[in-house]
């Protein structure tokens, strides 16, 4: 590889869309869009030579997508880890695509099902954990059920991250705060991994430096039509890269983003 960047993950978000409102999740901005598979194969080519690791994640619901069992053939052919994030509301539809091509790990943001009212909490949980079951039983498929809504001190028996049985794990996290332009919160000092640990593909195949950028507000180019070397060398990102490296965020909306907080220890 040279001297080829590696970074530990690269999101790539197959849909924008989702068949949820969740209170918690910032409003998408970016029209709807579902990569296509042509798209999809093209963003994996870019991206394989960075990343052993891909998590099917940043805004939308990926389950919805048409093309889910091509989209992970493809993966499984390209020799990546799949990760991918769902609420979990089409897991027992989706269940024969992913017993077929199982993903590493599935998170299951659970605190989903409990901010709309749309969904029947008994049905729900009733086929999330039926779904589950074949699937451990089946695959090596490991699954975190999130419950990102505990106030306080997030802790489930003391833990964070509890295990339940072999593969399955519930992991409680402090409700979070999607940065934005006009969050009150402001701070230009920090650091982030952006670019140095992970990036994102946006549906339409714009890059961004994290998956904190939902709306595309530090669009670094367009993978579709520019090889991800050359965005990655682009001016843009570069002074992305030396400002943390300085512990400063040059991005606006960096400047909003209170997950920079959690890393002031490398500060």
């Amino acid at each position: 590889m040279g001297n080829v960047a590696r970074f530990k993950r690269i999101y790539i978000e197959i849909t924008s869309s989702c068949n949820l409102k969740c209170s918690f999740c910032q409003e998408t901005l970016r029209s709807p869009h579902f990569m296509s598979v042509d798209e999809f194969a093209h963003t994996l080519q870019q991206i394989r030579p960075y990343t052993n690791y891909i998590y099917l994640h940043v805004k939308g619901e990926p389950l919805l997508h048409p093309q889910l069992d091509e989209i992970l053939a493809l993966c499984r052919r390209a020799g990546v880890t799949v990760n991918l994030t769902t609420n979990g509301t089409l897991l027992a539809q989706k269940l024969p695509i992913l017993l077929a091509q199982p993903p590493h790990q599935m998170n299951v943001s659970l605190h989903s099902a409990d901010d709309n009212d749309c969904i029947d909490m008994d049905t729900y949980i009733a086929q999330l954990f039926a779904s589950c079951e074949t699937l451990l039983a089946q695959t090596d498929t490991e699954i975190s059920l999130r419950l990102w809504n505990t106030t306080g001190v997030p802790t489930l028996f003391g833990e964070k991250n509890c295990v339940i049985k072999r593969h399955l794990y519930v992991n409680v996290q402090s409700p979070f705060e999607w940065p934005a332009l006009d969050n009150a919160y402001c701070n230009d000092r920090g650091f982030c991994q952006g670019l140095r640990q992970h990036m994102a593909v946006l549906s339409d195949g714009t890059v961004v430096p994290c998956c904190l950028d939902g709306n595309a507000a530090m669009a670094l180019g367009n993978i579709f039509t520019t090889p991800l070397k050359d965005i990655l060398a682009g001016e843009r990102s570069v002074r992305f890269i030396e400002g943390f490296r300085a512990k400063r965020a040059v991005e606006p909306l960096c400047r909003h983003c209170s997950f920079k907080e959690r890393f002031s220890h490398k500060m």
